[in-house]
């Protein structure tokens, strides 16, 4: 690879998914920033299903058991929502970014226009969070392998 030479966005993801395998960049992944209906890394799905299932337990405990039972559950599913789904949700984001964002140049764009996205290199400390990051850069800088075709000398 030269310097002069441009990639392509596939070709830096591609550089950058290596980077992090290798464990020369750390990726800093704040859920709750991306946690947006226009980031690809959310799906509403991921904890609707909790909260439709906690919204018929409470249901069913008003209609069968009364009030006081009724609010003791929702007690218990708003701290289930709370402590357990939001690292479900955060856990799957964590796997979706591993898996499918470094895949796709297009979702990775969408995703690094929302706050909530970091790289680090171990090796300098450099950061490089989005929006205001330049990622291109950072890749190129940091994770670029050395070149080997090195041009002789005579």
């Amino acid at each position: 690879m030269t310097r002069g030479k441009t990639l392509e966005d596939s070709e830096l993801l591609r550089l950058l998914k290596a980077a992090i395998e290798r464990g020369d960049v750390d990726v800093r992944l704040d859920t709750r920033r991306q946690h947006h209906i226009d980031s690809p890394l959310y799906r509403e799905g991921d904890s609707s299903l909790w909260l439709y299932g906690s919204i018929g337990a409470v249901l069913a405990s008003l209609y069968f058991f009364g009030w006081k039972i009724a609010l003791a559950v929702m007690a218990v599913a708003a701290a289930f929502m709370t402590l357990v789904v939001r690292r479900f949700v955060a856990a799957r984001m964590r796997r979706r970014f591993r898996a499918e964002l470094l895949e796709k140049p297009e979702d990775f764009r969408k995703a690094w226009r929302l706050k909530g996205i970091g790289f680090c290199h171990k090796a300098s400390g450099e950061l490089c969070e989005s929006p205001d990051g330049l990622w291109k850069s950072f890749v190129l800088n940091r994770c670029a392998a050395p070149s080997t075709d090195a041009q002789p000398t005579t």
